[in-house]
This record gives structure tokens, sequence and C-alpha cells, in this order.
């Protein structure tokens, strides 16, 4: 039968280190819209375990909108490397059940207050594995592990991506040891979601997995209007590596070929960090900041790129440019989890000469990215707002209460 009562909605906790209501970016934008997609089946709460202190209208914001029951702050307390005992590093290389994973572990009467709220709740919804390990809890019970990105499948791009032998030859031992860690996930957690088939059939326990890709929001059409000085333009927390790594990519080897063609030519970058070091590295380069509403600055963008060249799971930004109608220049690795086609949806390229082909084009031929832009948005519509997960979010935690055996619980409807 469907919930009919508000006693009859299963009590969720989400547990995260990413405030819901912070200012954007990737997994902010994925946790807020997680949480309201699960508020539709039942009663939402947070325990937040951040790193970093936020600041007061974060939290104001986040607690206008949810319950936050405790906030955790987890200790650096974890040795690395080989100050590591022995016993420690043989654990570290050969036991995938060792969670000493990051730095961070949370204190014990912090674990314990987990612990006590776990048994609280019906479904315990957890935000990637780091998350997970840093409470040493090896399994949880009625749990929902979000893995969102794979780390076994960051450190093998980071290998593919250059660097010398050793610093390759690091990157593949550590996603051998997470490769290790990745295949008892279905041992720790009820159930997975992860944000690609791709993801799923790398897990390779597909009957426990859901596939709940990054999304946006549909957005009121916006004219475009494009500057008068040609602008390429970048959307994106330019303090995570993947992306620093990518900026500094493109400025280095794609600019100066779209600048030989395109001498007035603008690089705009919108994000946290963006208005730092990375605007000195080539010219005509303007860094935003962080923007609350991007929508006009984008619409006067002949291409958004998404340069990426190591990581894993999905990039939010694809799904964003999409929505807002602009035109997309990826490589395979930032388009990578969506389902999309080169000059179908987007533009991609690997090469930095291709790369650089490509966004001349667009700044060439305007009919072009309008017909890739119309396309990429009609797709999006069918396949990636987050309305479009809300069936998918429904039966992961319809198998989490299965599994759990709250039969109570046999059915979870958004309407009740």
């Amino acid at each position: 039968m469907p919930l009919d009562c508000a006693q009859d909605r299963p009590k969720i906790l989400f547990v995260t280190s990413h405030w819901p209501l912070a200012a954007a970016y990737g997994a902010q934008q994925r946790v807020l819209n997680l949480g309201r997609l699960l508020s539709r089946f039942g009663d939402v709460s947070f325990v937040m375990v951040p790193t970093e202190h936020e600041d007061e209208e974060t939290v104001r914001r986040t607690k206008r909108e949810f319950q936050v029951h405790r906030v955790i702050r987890p200790l650096l307390v974890a040795p690395g490397g080989a100050s590591r005992k022995l016993p420690e590093r043989l654990r570290h290389e050969f036991d995938p059940t060792y969670m000493v994973s990051d730095p961070y572990a949370v204190s014990e009467p912090d674990r314990a207050a987990l612990q006590q709220l776990i048994q609280q709740h019906d479904v315990i919804w957890v935000h990637t594995i780091r998350i997970a390990n840093r409470f040493r809890i090896l399994r949880w019970p009625h749990s929902v592990l979000d893995v969102d990105d794979l780390v076994s499948r960051q450190e093998q791009s980071a290998a593919r991506s250059g660097g010398n032998l050793v610093k390759r030859l690091l990157h593949l031992r550590r996603s051998w040891i997470w490769q290790r860690r990745e295949r008892i996930f279905p041992e720790r957690f009820d159930v997975l979601t992860v944000c690609s088939e791709d993801d799923r059939r790398y897990l390779g326990r597909p009957e426990r997995t859901h596939v709940i890709p990054n999304g946006a929001h549909p957005l009121e059409a916006r004219p475009r209007a494009l500057s008068e000085l040609p602008r390429i333009g970048l959307i994106g927390n330019c303090t995570f590596p993947p992306n620093e790594e990518g900026i500094k990519w493109f400025i280095r080897d794609v600019w100066p070929m779209v600048k030989r063609e395109f001498p007035r030519a603008q690089l705009r970058l919108v994000g946290r960090g963006s208005e730092g070091y990375l605007t000195t590295l080539g010219p005509d380069i303007t860094g935003l900041g962080w923007l609350e509403c991007p929508g006009e600055e984008i619409a006067s963008w002949s291409a958004m790129i998404v340069p990426i060249k190591m990581g894993a799971g999905t990039r939010v930004k694809i799904a964003e440019g999409f929505a807002r109608r602009c035109p997309v220049v990826a490589t395979t690795m930032g388009a990578f989890g969506y389902d999309v086609e080169d000059g179908r949806e987007l533009l991609l390229a690997d090469r930095a000469d291709d790369f650089a082909s490509a966004c001349i084009k667009l700044l060439r031929n305007p009919e072009l990215g309008e017909a890739l832009s119309e396309r990429a948005h009609k797709r999006f519509l069918e396949r990636w707002t987050w309305d479009s997960f809300e069936s998918t979010v429904s039966t992961a935690i319809q198998e989490c209460l299965a599994r759990s055996n709250r039969a109570q619980f046999a059915r979870v409807d958004p309407s009740s």
C-alpha cells in the first residue's frame, strides 16, 4: 500500500561532508538535489562531516530546509606513506576492509553518536566511501552508499593523463588497492548508487547498483547574447584538482592556438578560485569568482569548455551547459557517463589541436553552436533533469527497506 500518513514515512539520515545549501558546486548540487528527492519519500535529516568551516549563511539556509542532527568535525589523525607502522602499511596495501583511506577520522564519541542515530532511522544514505570510512564502521545497516566518484577510476585516469613512470605506477598501485575495496561495497552497504551505466558495469554487481546521474534543473530560456569580443568560458570549482589541471592544460596547450585564429578572443572562468593565479597563465583570461546567477554570463559565451583530463563520475557542468543551451566542447573524460555523440550534442576532442579546432569552429560558426545546443537541450530534458531521477531514488529506498526487513515501508509514495 502507498504511505498515507506522516508517521508511515521512513526516516532517512543523509551523511555527507557537503552542506546542501552552500554556494553551488558539483558535489554540493548532487547532495542538495538528492536530499530534495529523498524528501519526497521520507523525512530527511542530515549529519554533516565537513573538513572546512562553513559560513553562517550556509548553515542558516540549510537548516531552513532540512533538519541537521549533528555537525561532526573529523580529526586529522592518520599518518601517511612511509610513516605508517609495518602492520598498518600491510593492511593498507592488502586488506580491503582497512578503512584508513584518508587522513581523517571522527572521534569515538562522534562515532557512537552516529551509531545511535543509525538505530533511530530507517535508511542511512551515505555520500561517498571516504565519509563512510571516517567513521570506521565496516557494515552499515539499512544503508545506501552514493558512490559518486569511483576512486579506482580516478587513479586510473591520473595514470593515463601523464607524468613520469614512477607517478604513473603509484597511481596504478592506488587504483588496484581501491578496486579491492570497491569489490566489497555490496557487503558493507545494502544498496549502491553510481553516476553512470559505465560505473555500474565496472562495479560488477548490477543487481545491487542503481544509476543516478548528475543532472540539472530546466531553466527558463535566456536569449543568447554573444559578446562583441568572442568568449569561451568554463564554470566549476577551479581549486578542485581535475578542474585545475584541465584549465592549466587548456591555457598552456589549447589557448595559444585559439588566440592565433581569434586574437581578440577572451577566456572567462567562473567558480571558486577562478580569480586567482590561473588568470596570469595566459593572455585575455578573466576570473569572475563564484557567481550566484551565472546565466547572463554564460549566455555571452560561444562555447563552454570541459577540458577534464582525469577524474571519475560525471561532471555536473555538462548537464548545466545543456540546460543553458550553451554549446559545449569537452574531452572524452569531461563528458564521461553521458550518452552523447561528437557532433550531435557537443564537440569532443582529447588532443590539444583537436580541442582548439573545435573551439575555433564554434567561434566561426554560431549556427553550428545553435544546432548542437538545441539537440543537447532536448536530450537533457529527456534524460538528465533531477526530477527524471525520482523513480530511481524511490527504487533505491525501497530496496534498502526490503533488505533491512522494514516491511511497514513496502512502498514509498511521493504523493503521500
